[in-house]
């Protein structure tokens, strides 16, 4: 598992413009992944971007939790 995200801006034709990365799984690799958002001037895409990393942020906490949860399960009893 490899946990990470962030924002970068990409120039295009002389104009900024902002991505959200992280990683995902895909094919059983861990590959780095860019979603556009937005301006990085628009409330709108700062919006977007607040939501995109609270999303992924809350999809990485629930499978850390699952795979928590799956290793203690392994353990043998006391």
């Amino acid at each position: 598992m490899q946990v990470g995200c962030g924002l970068t801006t990409k120039e295009i034709r002389g104009r900024p413009y902002l991505y959200f990365w992280h990683y995902e799984e895909r094919g059983g690799r861990r590959v780095q992944v860019f979603q556009y958002i937005g301006s990085p001037r628009s409330p709108a895409a700062r919006a977007r971007l607040e939501a995109a990393v609270a999303a992924y942020y809350e999809r990485v906490a629930t499978e850390l939790r699952d795979r928590r949860l799956a290793l203690l399960a392994r353990l043998p009893p006391l």
